[in-house]
C-alpha cells in the first residue's frame, strides 16, 4: 500500500495540510476551480497548461473544468476519471451540492480514489462488488422527509469501491486502506477521522480474517458518504472467507464465521468486544435463523459498519437466502418471521408492498408469484459475459441487511430489490420509481424526471 500511494502515476503528491477556505466569488470559473483545488492539493500543485484540449466535454461545467486542468499520469486514472468521476459529478450537480463542495469531492476522487480502482486489464480477480466485475457502486438516497417543491437539496450522495492495486490487480488490505484514508496525507482534511472511528472495523477484520493466509480470503469494500458540508464519512464492508470445500457445514464447536453460514452464534464473541448491548438483538437473529426452513435461512454474505464513534455505530449483517423471491417470502424475511411486529412496521410494509407491485407486476403481492417464475432471459449471451467477469457475485434472489444498534434491542431491516435482473429494462425501473415517489409525495412533478436523471449520469 505504501509503495502504491507514493507512486505519482496514481496518487499525486500533496504536502500535509488541511483544506483552507477561499474568499473568491464562488463560481464555476477556471480561476475559482483552481483556487479550491490548490487549497486541497497545495499552492504548488501543477495544473495542465492552458492549451490542453484532449479532454472530455460534457454539460457538467465543474467536471469539464477539472478534466481540462488536472494532469492524468496514467491511462488507468483517465479511464476511471471518466467512468467514476463523471457520473459522480452528475449526481452532485443534480443534488445541488454547493459549488465549492462539488469541486472538493471531485478533487478528492482524483487524488485519493482513482488510484485504488484496479488495473484496466484482467490482472487479479474481478471485483466481487458487482455482477460485471466493476469495483465501484454509486448510489444516492432521497430522504423520506423531502416533499415536492423542496428540489433535490436533501439528497445524500455516496459510492463504495473494492480497493485494488492498479499495478498488480491484487486486493488491497482493509486496515491499510483505512489507515491511509484517515491519515493527514490520505484524508486531505476532508475525511472525518476522529479518535476511535476505526475501532469496530479493526476488531471485525481481526475477527473474520485471523489466520487467513491468502489475500483473496480478505475481501473488503470501503464506502464514502458525502455530506453537503464538505465532509466524508467512511463505511466498511467485510466478506467472510469461504469455508473450505472439504467442510460442508460448521461443526458444533466451530468458532469461525464463514461466507454463507446460517449459524450466527460465533458472532457472540465479536459483539462482546464491540458492544455487549447488541447481544439481545443478535439472539433474536439467531432464533430466526435456527427456526427458518433450510432454503429460507439468512445466509451471511457481508458484515458492515460505519467509521464513526462506537456509541453512534451499528453492525449491519447482509444476508441472502438461497430461495424465496415472492412477496410473502420478502415479508417473512424482512420481519424475521414476524418477530419484528409493530404499527411502524405495518406502515413500512405497506409502502414496500406498493413499490414491489410497481416494480414486479408479474409477481404481484395478490398472486404471490415467485420472481424467478417471471424471469425471462432477454440477452443470454450478454448475461453470460457479465457473469463470467465476476462468477462469485450472486445475481438472483433477495438481499437483506439487518442493523444492530447499541442500546437498542430491536433489529432494523432493509431489503435490496434486484431490479437489474428481474425488470425488463432501465426505463421500466425508472417509471416504477417515479410512480412510487409520486404516490409517496416525494420527487419532482414533471413527468420522466427519474429517467432523465439516470440517462444524464
Amino acid at each position: 500500500m505504501e509503495s502504491l500511494v507514493n507512486d505519482s502515476r496514481f496518487f499525486p503528491h500533496v504536502p500535509p495540510r488541511n483544506i483552507t477556505s477561499t474568499s473568491r466569488v464562488k463560481s464555476k470559473s477556471s480561476s475559482y476551480v483552481k483556487a479550491v483545488v490548490s487549497s486541497i492539493l497545495g499552492s504548488d500543485f501543477q495544473f495542465n497548461s492552458s492549451n490542453v484540449d484532449d479532454y472530455e466535454i460534457t454539460d457538467l461545467a465543474i467536471y469539464d473544468e477539472l478534466s481540462k486542468l488536472l494532469p492524468f499520469r496514467s491511462s488507468q486514472s483517465m479511464f476511471f476519471w471518466r467512468k467514476l468521476a463523471r457520473p459522480f459529478a452528475s449526481m452532485l450537480d443534480t443534488a445541488a451540492f454547493p459549488i465549492s463542495t462539488q469541486i472538493t469531492f471531485l478533487t478528492f476522487v482524483y487524488a485519493r480514489v482513482l488510484g485504488m480502482m484496479g488495473p484496466l486489464d484482467s490482472k487479479g480477480p474481478a471485483s466481487y462488488m458487482t455482477f460485471d466485475g466493476s469495483p465501484v457502486e454509486l448510489s444516492w438516497v432521497i430522504p423520506s422527509n423531502v416533499k415536492p417543491g423542496d428540489g433535490n437539496a436533501g439528497r445524500q450522495v455516496r459510492f463504495a469501491i473494492e480497493p485494488i492495486d492498479p499495478r498488480s490487480g491484487r486486493l488491497l488490505r482493509g486496515m491499510e486502506v483505512l489507515r491511509y484514508l484517515t491519515s493527514p496525507k490520505g484524508s486531505l482534511g476532508i475525511v472525518k477521522c476522529d479518535r476511535g472511528v476505526l475501532d469496530w472495523s479493526m476488531i471485525t477484520e481481526q475477527f473474520l480474517y485471523s489466520g487467513a493466509a491468502a489475500e483473496s480470503d480478505k475481501r473488503f469494500f470501503v464506502g464514502f458518504d458525502f455530506s453537503r458540508s464538505g465532509d466524508i464519512v467512511l463505511k466498511t464492508y467485510y466478506i467472510p472467507r469461504g469455508r473450505p470445500s472439504c467442510i460442508q457445514s460448521p461443526s458444533q464447536h466451530d468458532s469461525q464465521l464463514s461466507l454463507w453460514d446460517v449459524d450466527y452464534t460465533p458472532l457472540r464473541s465479536l459483539l462482546t468486544t464491540l458492544d455487549s448491548s447488541l447481544m439481545k438483538s443478535l439472539n433474536m437473529m439467531i432464533s430466526y435463523a435456527e427456526n427458518a426452513d433450510a432454503p429460507f435461512k439468512p445466509r451471511l454474505e457481508i458484515l458492515s459498519m460505519d467509521c464513526v464513534s462506537n456509541e453512534a455505530n451499528r453492525l449491519k449483517m447482509y444476508c441472502r437466502p438461497s430461495r424465496g423471491t415472492s412477496w410473502a417470502d420478502a415479508r417473512y424475511s424482512f420481519t424475521l418471521g414476524g418477530r419484528l411486529d409493530s404499527p411502524r412496521m405495518d406502515r413500512v410494509l405497506a409502502r414496500l408492498e406498493i413499490l414491489w407491485n410497481l416494480l414486479f407486476p408479474f409477481a404481484h403481492s395478490s398472486n404471490n408469484h415467485d420472481l424467478n417464475e417471471g424471469l425471462k432471459i432477454r440477452h443470454a449471451d450478454h448475461e453470460d459475459t457479465c457473469n463470467r467477469r465476476s462468477a462469485d457475485h450472486p445475481t438472483g434472489g433477495l438481499l437483506y441487511y439487518y442493523s444492530l444498534v447499541p442500546g437498542s434491542d430491536m433489529i432494523l431491516p432493509k431489503i435490496y430489490l434486484p431490479v437489474s435482473r428481474y425488470c425488463a429494462n432501465d426505463l421500466v425501473i425508472a417509471e416504477a420509481l417515479e410512480k412510487f415517489h409520486a404516490i409517496d409525495g416525494r420527487g419532482l412533478q414533471d413527468h420522466g424526471w427519474v429517467a432523465r436523471e439516470v440517462s444524464s449520469a
